[in-house]
């Protein structure tokens, strides 16, 4: 199992140079098991994910929201 935080920061979304070694995004975390994908939250960390997604190929992730 590994997990990918793509975005940690609180509420309110702050990327930007004096945010880079901890993050800027709000939450957005990737779970993988073998050879499946969950994602928990869609914060701005999902703009980066989506990048990625997109790059990786398609299919299809279920998301889970708190």
């Amino acid at each position: 199992m590994t997990v990918r935080c793509w975005g940690t920061r609180g509420s309110i979304p702050s990327p930007g140079p004096k945010t880079v070694r901890f993050g800027g995004n709000t939450t957005c975390l990737e779970v993988c098991i073998a050879e499946q994908r969950l994602i928990f939250d869609a914060g701005s960390g999902i703009r980066p994910l989506g990048r990625d997604m997109v790059e990786r190929g398609p299919n299809a992730i279920p998301i889970f929201l708190t």
